[in-house]
């Protein structure tokens, strides 16, 4: 299994690994700190994550319906499988879900 991190960097949420419900990450604190930045649109980068437990996708709609809140769009990139998994959960209707752009 892939060491899981996860920080905020140049306004970005930048998450790599696998993030399973042991995983000890600072998901919630970065995804926290992402929505103090100023930026009306918040970038979540999940092309480094090879796995999402439900943990985290409830985390990310959480982070999603804040920023809807506070006036602020998320929008998610991510891999194939994992993009595929935030859809099937419906996080697409609160955030625009999209694959890695090339």
């Amino acid at each position: 299994m892939a060491k899981s991190k996860c920080e905020v960097r140049d306004g970005r949420l930048v998450a790599t690994g696998d993030f399973t419900t042991d995983a000890d990450t600072n998901f919630d604190g970065a995804c926290r700190q992402l929505l103090a930045e100023p930026a009306g649109e918040l970038v979540a980068d999940l092309t480094g994550v090879g796995h999402l437990s439900s943990t985290y996708v409830g985390l990310l709609a959480e982070l999603a319906l804040d920023a809807r809140q506070a006036g602020k769009k998320l929008r998610i990139v991510a891999g194939p499988r994992v993009a595929a998994l935030l859809k099937a959960a419906g996080l697409d209707a609160a955030a625009a879900v999209e694959g890695p752009r090339p």
